[in-house]
């Protein structure tokens, strides 16, 4: 039998493979800054174009895509790139000592790590509409502060160009953004975690054009990476379970799975009854304790989600016998376990599986799936619990 690596040794792996580019994207930002700081006129305008380039494809692609929390955060991003500059045309070399710049260097990092806690949604919604709002009022009235900052000892210690305290105020917010990678790590939040703190070096060096260009650049650069892997994991995976979609299982029986194998089709009995009884909610939280139930299953296979109601699990080399065996043990592994919710309330289920196995008749995948499907539902009309060879 097949045993899995330990899940702490897969979760680290998983965090340095979402790490990996951002992190080399601020790498080559430090490198580049530190190398050829300043840059000559020419190459400063360049990158200035080439943020604002990259920052308007991956909004649309973030628009397109549906995905709220990192368009907010690349909103934030520019809007910041572009008070800077004009607060360098107002007030010259002497920019850093303003009102605005002391408030923007101190909202920033607040608005940043409430975006980056948000939980992630689709653009069109009555949240989304209040946070736009929002954000455009503390913009709107970052020049009118004069009053506050009158009453607040000015330091004179500056790091650079941000002042010390504020310094200190954004590594303080951004230590929860790091201890959350090590207990959620996703895309999403790996990816902001990073741009966050080339955002952060291009506040501190904004009194070099070579400085505030590099880092807002790789800023918007790593959050178009982050965009882009995030809408090929979504096409691949499943969001909620974080398990293979049914186009990666599609994808990978063309190209990865051997000649032999054989499909066991999973579907949690009665579901319908059971959305009426605790919602639709609490059902979505219930198919993940499923997933995770099966995964500790010691046995060698590959899990997809089929539909919203069934999953597939891939048994390389494996034949309808053995798969049918090992099937049964979970299904009755799932009926003896209880799952808890949070909220303390339990429920015990029971599922239905067909197994199937690919024979020389089977041109793909498809045929293999859809034949173990329809012997699925058959048999639903006639009794729920069971296992059944297609």
């Amino acid at each position: 039998m097949f045993i899995r690596p330990p899940e702490n040794i897969k979760y680290i792996f998983s965090t340095i493979k979402s790490s990996f580019l951002p992190a080399v994207v601020l790498f080559i930002g430090l490198i580049a800054f530190y190398a050829q700081n300043p840059y000559e006129a020419g190459v400063a305008v360049v990158l200035h174009y080439l943020f604002f380039l990259v920052a308007a494809a991956n909004i649309t692609l973030l628009c397109v895509s549906n995905q709220s929390k990192p368009l907010f955060s690349l909103l934030l991003g520019v809007v910041s790139y572009i008070i800077i500059n004009q607060l360098k045309m107002r007030y010259g070399e002497n920019y850093t000592s303003s009102t605005e710049f002391c408030c923007l260097c101190f909202i920033l990092p607040i608005n940043f790590v409430f975006l980056y806690f948000l939980p992630q949604s689709k653009l069109l919604t009555g949240r989304n509409t209040y946070l736009l709002l929002g954000l455009l009022a503390q913009t709107a009235l970052l020049s009118h502060l004069h009053s506050i900052f009158a009453f607040i000892p000015h330091v004179d210690i500056t790091l650079e160009a941000i002042p010390l305290w504020a310094c200190v105020f954004w590594i303080v917010l951004l230590a929860p953004l790091a201890i959350n990678i090590s207990f959620k790590n996703t895309i999403v939040n790996t990816g902001l975690f990073y741009a966050v703190a080339s955002l952060f070096m291009g506040i501190v060096y904004s009194n070099s054009p070579s400085g505030l260009t590099t880092f807002f650049l790789g800023f918007a650069l790593i959050l178009l990476c982050v965009t882009v892997l995030n809408l090929y994991r979504s096409f691949n995976y499943d969001e909620l379970e974080n398990v293979g979609s049914k186009i990666a299982y599609m994808n990978h029986a063309n190209s990865k799975f051997p000649f032999k194998y054989t499909i066991a089709l999973f579907s949690i009995d009665n579901r319908d009854k059971l959305i009426g009884a605790i919602g639709e909610a609490q059902c979505k939280v219930l198919d993940q304790m499923v997933v995770n139930r099966i995964l500790e299953m010691p046995y060698n296979f590959s899990i997809y989600r089929y539909n919203e109601s069934e999953l597939i699990l891939v048994f390389k080399n494996e034949d309808a016998r053995h798969v049918k065996e090992f099937a049964d043990n979970i299904r009755r592994n799932i009926a003896a376990a209880e799952f808890v919710f949070a909220s303390r309330k339990s429920v015990k289920i029971t599922i239905s599986v067909c197994v199937s196995e690919k024979t020389r008749k089977d041109l793909d995948a498809s045929e293999v799936t859809e034949r173990t499907h329809n012997a699925l539902q058959k048999n639903y009309r006639f009794n729920c619990n069971i296992i059944t060879v297609a």
